[in-house]
């Protein structure tokens, strides 16, 4: 039994793919809670979004690994919600903080004042971005929460590195509108 040689990835795919993979998981599945509002669906969007590349290593060249598999992970994250058909969060309330009650302003000692006052910012911010129309956001989410570039930013969204930048711009300024009150920014 012969076996076709493009099939099989090289050792050093295999190495790339790795490399990948400890790179970008964490942030993947930061991306896909974001768009979900629920993080063990976006763990399994990230398996999902590696066990693609893992079958299109030979494919994907390893210099664009990242803009593919936040594409990809975009992809199955919107296949979900239309599935589900359900409001867009990207956040969950404070009751996440159940699951790990030590947040990091617990673990610096700060009084209950401050602590109430930073948890009410970070719903702020996370209304903030929610309620940035989807394009929007996109463009917000992939560039100042994930640190894409523009040009990946324009792979993963499928549009002119100029569109990104438009509407990075336009989240930005809606964005400081909306959380003006609670923080300085």
């Amino acid at each position: 039994m012969t076996q076709n040689p493009a099939a099989q990835p090289d050792a050093l795919d295999l190495v790339a793919f790795n490399r990948a993979m400890a790179d970008h998981a964490e942030g993947l599945k930061t991306y896909a809670a974001r768009m979900l509002g629920d993080s063990m669906a976006a763990e399994d969007v990230a398996q999902d979004a590696f066990l693609a590349l893992y079958r299109h290593l030979s494919q994907v060249p390893s210099s664009a690994y990242r803009p593919w598999l936040y594409r990809v992970a975009r992809n199955l994250c919107l296949d979900q919600l239309r599935r589900r058909k359900f409001k867009l969060r990207l956040f969950r309330d404070i009751e996440k903080d159940d699951d790990n009650p030590m947040t990091p302003a617990d673990e610096f000692g700060d009084r209950p004042d401050q602590i109430a006052e930073s948890r009410e910012t970070q719903r702020a911010i996370e209304a903030a971005i929610e309620k940035l129309p989807t394009k929007f956001r996109d463009a917000f989410l992939l560039c100042e929460m994930q640190g894409l570039s523009y040009e990946d930013a324009a792979s993963v969204l499928g549009c002119p590195v100029k569109t990104v930048s438009t509407r990075l711009f336009r989240a930005r300024q809606r964005f400081r509108a909306a959380v003006a009150d609670q923080i300085k920014v």
